[in-house]
């Protein structure tokens, strides 16, 4: 039987008086790690298991969460709980009664509660497996595994109160952007589902969209069939529109609501980004304008927490990419939370989204759930502007030819044209082709690929092939590999002339990758240290260590930005101290420097190009001192018309003055209403105020605080003078003192937050 809907125009309704009903679900978990174990109370995200630093192996295993609720349903309405992620088989039961298994363990999934739920207490349990199973996508095991895939419930879970409609699938993207003489104008679409429940399709709805201030008139064919779906579109022609982009991340309100006797009975709100897109074999193309891409890679791993990290901190990974100057990222090698994709939405970086997977393709049902994955995955990702790249392969694995092609036409058929695929295989069904500099062989790489027509994305390099010399991919085979002088694994602690030279690596690399003709972009391995399962220790090409603090590479990274109000980059390559190299390497974006020690100059000049610098858009100063001399060093950059524009600062330090704490939270304060993650820093000072860059004292931190406490050991060393825990907050209401002390000097610093 086919019902017809009525349909009414966005002005009937401005006023919509009813409410839906979404909170978050994080507080007051019931967690049990065996049968055996005590019970603890826990909020989420959570880990079953706080990891050490540099990890041997991780927690597998079967865990429990349980959560004691009430909840009074209004009438006609149903409860949904949603999780955002959970690691990666959850049974989900309600008051005993079982409501389904997910499996998976990087993508959303939500069930329906309303049968079960009772009107007095109820009880919800989640049982969790992470143990490993080689067809659940990554599937390798853990010993062979480039990265560790964390347990427990650790993203955000909601409990939603929908009524019987609801908004499946909404897609907005941007159809045409064009100029004609000086005017521009876009072409945007949206699309999305509703969803009926059998007892509702008697009843007419009103159908809205907006977008900021401006309607968007939707359409349908005015029919429910069988499947209780109807579908509605709309298109809107925008003049002037204020477009998305790196350097102008502009993002709209998009509001869809759904009105019955006028009540709001189904909702959604999200921004969008209007944004033009194109892959040519010269290069990509946002807006009508050429993009080089410059990127990075990022894990999601933290320390101690492993993968249970908050909203606000994944916002703060998000712009600590964007300082370091990149204008890309690829999410290796998996799917990652939505608060990531809404910070690089925000702060304007594009992503490369990834299906979970690492050199490994599964027996049955592997495939299949590779195929799921993916589709979630799309419908999931797809309104984020940010989001223009989707890596649609397994990662370094031999795929079957009918799969690469399948998965590349659930892509293309979900995108609706929009977005591009990607592989790491040369395959002609990829929209772009994204080899890692080390499946090529030195030294020309692909730099000299032959297929002139086809665009590629360097997707990896820095690391493995100054590592292992390009001997291969599995990683297995080449155990007895020693560390060479040519490494760019160094901790931040490590000496500065093992600093230079990871930084020299990515400097070399990245100018080699832009001698291709038809390279698009680039993404180093990697930006922030991390810990893997086939090797026992900390895997530290990061241009940021595990906690979050820039190496050398950063200041390389960041000297490739144009020069700007906001960009006047300027970084002395130095500690400055008897150990120190007098081949003195300056990154800057600036047309000229200057260098003095103790204010005699050693010289003035304009950045040199060689053969690993010419390529780049602002290649490193270089400076030969004759010996070493306490003091200061102090560099000056100028402009083209010999204006002094910035200095920057060096001094060798003295003894041992003083500690001081800071509170990391970048640009992002405490999160008041929910979990945070937030690194404390003390520092280690002398009596000039300079920091100290050894690794030979440790210090110990303390916390009081009703609703903060640390997640890492109390005890932690200092490197390159800096010392870092890691302080977990639950919407504090009250003040949180720190303490750090370093006994052996005497030495201590307290600092206090208050709400």
């Amino acid at each position: 039987m086919k019902l017809f809907l009525t349909f009414l125009s966005f002005l009937y309704i401005l006023n919509a008086s009813g409410q839906i009903n979404r909170r978050l679900f994080n507080e007051n978990w019931e967690f049990q790690l065996r049968p055996t174990e005590p019970v603890s109370v826990v909020s989420l995200p959570h880990s079953p298991r706080l990891e050490p630093l540099v990890m041997q192996t991780q927690f597998t295993g079967q865990v429990v969460y349980r959560k004691r609720f009430h909840y009074k349903l209004n009438p006609g309405r149903r409860l949904l709980i949603h999780f955002e992620g959970a690691m990666h088989t959850a049974k989900v039961l309600l008051n005993g009664r079982e409501l389904g298994t997910h499996v998976g363990g990087y993508l959303p999934f939500e069930f329906d509660l309303t049968a079960a739920l009772k009107d007095s207490a109820n009880l919800l349990e989640v049982f969790l497996d992470n143990r490993e199973d080689i067809s659940i996508p990554p599937g390798k095991p853990l010993k062979e595994l480039d990265f560790y895939y964390h347990a427990g419930i650790y993203r955000n879970v909601w409990l939603e109160e929908v009524s019987g409609v609801r908004i499946q699938d909404p897609y907005f993207y941007t159809e045409n952007v064009s100029t004609v003489n000086t005017a521009t104008t876009a072409k945007v679409r949206l699309t999305f589902d509703l969803k009926y429940q059998p007892d509702w399709v008697i009843h007419p709805v009103v159908v809205l969209a907006k977008l900021g201030n401006t309607p968007i008139t939707v359409i349908n064919d005015a029919f429910i069939d069988s499947t209780n779906v109807i579908s509605y579109s709309g298109t809107l022609q925008i003049k002037n529109p204020a477009l998305w982009s790196p350097s102008n991340p502009n993002l709209t309100d998009l509001k869809i609501l759904v009105v019955n006797a006028g009540d709001t009975i189904a909702s959604q709100a999200f921004k969008v980004g209007i944004r033009k897109t194109e892959l040519k074999p010269d290069g990509f193309y946002l807006n009508g304008k050429k993009l080089f891409l410059s990127g990075t890679n990022r894990h999601q791993e933290y320390p101690y927490v492993g993968y249970a990290v908050p909203d606000n901190a994944q916002w703060r990974d998000a712009y600590l990419i964007k300082q370091a100057g990149f204008n890309f990222v690829r999410l290796s090698h998996y799917p990652q939370a939505q608060a990531f994709y809404d910070a690089c939405d925000a702060l304007g970086i594009v992503v490369m989204d990834a299906i979970a997977g690492w050199q490994h393709f599964g027996p049955a049902p592997f495939e299949q759930r590779c195929k799921e994955d993916l589709r979630e995955m799309i419908l999931r990702d797809r309104n984020h502007p940010s989001v223009i790249f989707w890596e649609n392969s397994i990662n370094e694995t031999q795929m079957p030819e009918a799969f690469i092609v399948e998965m590349n036409v659930i892509t293309k058929g979900l995108l609706n044209g929009q977005g591009f695929t990607c592989g790491w295989m040369d395959h002609p069904s990829y929209d772009l082709f994204i080899p890692a500099r080390q499946h090529a062989t030195a030294p020309n790489y692909w730099n000299q690929y032959k297929n002139n027509t086809r665009p590629i994305f360097i997707a990896e390099y820095g690391d493995w092939e100054y590592y292992a010399q390009n001997a291969g991919l599995n990683q297995t085979q080449f155990a007895d590999l020693k560390t060479s002088e040519r490494n760019s694994r160094h901790l931040r602690g490590a000496s500065e002339q093992a600093l230079l030279q990871q930084a020299f690596n990515f400097q070399q690399a990245s100018n080699s990758n832009r001698k291709g003709p038809n390279t698009v972009g680039e993404a180093n391995w990697l930006c922030f240290d991390y810990n893997r399962g086939y090797s026992p220790d900390i895997e530290a090409s990061g241009v940021y260590d595990i906690q979050r603090l820039p190496k050398y590479a950063v200041d390389f990274y960041r000297s490739q930005q144009s020069l700007d109000e906001k960009h006047k980059e300027l970084h002395i390559a130095s500690r400055w101290n008897a150990a120190s190299p007098l081949n003195l390497t300056i990154y800057s974006n600036c047309p000229q420097v200057a260098l003095y020690l103790n204010d005699s100059l050693i010289g003035k000049k304009t950045a040199t190009k060689n053969e690993n610098s010419n390529q780049l858009a602002h290649p490193p100063y270089l400076f030969e001192l004759k010996k070493f001399q306490a003091g200061t060093l102090k560099a000056i950059a100028y402009d083209v018309k010999q204006k002094p524009i910035t200095t920057c600062v060096v001094r060798t330090t003295g003894n041992p003055d003083k500690i001081t704490l800071e509170l990391d939270t970048l640009n992002f304060g405490l999160d008041s209403t929910k979990a945070d993650l937030i690194f404390v820093r003390a520092k280690l000072f002398d009596a000039n105020a300079q920091l100290i860059p050894t690794n030979d004292y440790k210090v110990i931190f303390s916390v009081v605080a009703q609703d903060a406490g640390l997640m890492s050991p109390a005890i932690q060393p200092l490197e390159a003078g800096i010392a870092s825990a890691l302080l977990r907050t639950e919407a504090p209401q009250t003040e949180i003192v720190i303490k750090v002390n370093l006994p052996i000097l005497g030495l201590s610093d307290q600092l206090i937050w208050k709400p």
